[in-house]
């Protein structure tokens, strides 16, 4: 974890040969900022600019500073200007003169730097979470049975595991068949979601494997299925970035069973990795304007002399009214954090109104 840590605040502050656009200042922002326990950079950047993700185009490396990659609880964060360009700084001093005093004693630890993001939102979906097709859902291995002799299996219980007799692996997760993910604009069937269960590890080979459950989160059952656990889907980086030429999309599902989505939820977008979308992508969230009825329209045309009494009489069987679709609204931010072949995960970072699913994502302005 401690790596993790110091890879992810490491990565964001020197991410700005990635960037493209000048960093603009948000109207309003502090003079400088006290960093305090559960900080994120997402957050401290949010204070100071109108692009979050641009934070390390204002980063000014200061000098006295042994590692300035990291920034801790209690450091201070000044807005300097430096050559006409807004730029933050480390320091120990408060802009009105005051010292900010620490303890010489004290001593900090690499795990204690903040993050760039709130990890502990997205780590359970780091390895738990999968999208599968329905031919991997078919061919997977799958529980026959328990030692228990009871149709649910839990923490301690052994599981009779048939189709993993080839493979050499230790540790396996076991999930659920969940909802199908259709794309809500052209229907196509995108994947299956895997309802993460819970984790064990095989105590003899055979057909079928003996697994010892160590870890759920759901009792298992026969017909569940397994694979082999990935702990490389943790990744030590994230680059928060806006993609180029992303033709937009729509929010198709939300972990929880949530109705109305709000900060720090996930969620499942329509565009993955056959779309190019890349961890770190930062997306504006907008919700989608209603279609409503227009009466003064309907009424004028009801009025209207070029409309034949033909077309107002069916019209008017047919209930057939004049409509208008509102505006999108721009509702939140979130970032992408986990891919797969046509969908991704993506955790909300911010939310200024209700998110519901079927809102659109696009590139943010």
């Amino acid at each position: 974890m401690k790596k993790l840590t110091v890879s992810l605040v490491s990565a964001l502050l020197s991410f700005s040969a990635f960037c493209s656009s000048a960093a603009e200042l948000r109207e309003g922002h502090p003079e400088f900022h006290v960093v305090q326990p559960g900080d994120t950079l997402w957050d401290i950047s949010q204070s100071f600019l109108k692009s979050p993700w641009l934070w390390p185009e204002i980063w000014h490396v200061n000098n006295q500073v042994d590692n300035p990659h990291l920034i801790f609880p209690g450091d201070v964060l000044s807005l300097v200007y430096i050559n006409g360009q807004p730029r933050i700084q480390k320091s120990n001093k408060l802009p009105n003169g005051t010292v900010k005093l620490t303890p010489h004693a004290r001593q900090l630890t690499a795990d204690q730097a903040i993050t760039t993001i709130p990890l502990d939102a997205i780590l359970p979906f780091l390895t738990s979470a999968r999208v599968l097709d329905q031919d991997e859902l078919d061919d997977a291995p799958y529980i026959v049975g328990s030692d228990s002799g009871r149709l649910l299996a839990a923490q301690d219980h052994k599981v009779y595991l048939r189709g993993i007799e080839d493979q050499p692996v230790d540790n396996y997760s076991f999930f659920r068949k969940g909802d199908r993910y259709l794309d809500p604009v052209t229907a196509e069937y995108l994947g299956t979601e895997a309802i993460h269960l819970g984790e064990g590890f095989k105590i003899q080979s055979g057909d079928p494997a003996v697994i010892r459950i160590k870890k759920t989160v759901e009792e298992l059952r026969a017909g569940d299925r397994a694979w082999p656990t990935n702990d490389q889907q943790i990744r030590p980086v994230y680059f928060p970035r806006a993609p180029k030429n992303f033709e937009g999309g729509q929010i198709i599902s939300v972990y929880g069973g949530v109705q109305q989505i709000g900060q720090f939820d996930i969620v499942v977008i329509n565009r993955g990795e056959r779309e190019n979308m890349e961890v770190g992508y930062v997306l504006d969230i907008y919700q989608r304007g209603e279609t409503i009825v227009d009466t003064i329209a309907s009424q004028r045309r009801r009025d209207d002399e070029n409309v034949s009494t033909w077309d107002k009489i069916k019209e008017g069987v047919m209930n057939e009214k004049q409509t208008v679709k509102l505006p999108d609204e721009k509702a939140g931010q979130l970032m992408i954090f986990r891919t797969f072949e046509k969908v991704s995960l993506a955790l909300v970072l911010k939310a200024t109104r209700s998110i519901h699913t079927l809102d659109n994502v696009k590139t943010p302005l």
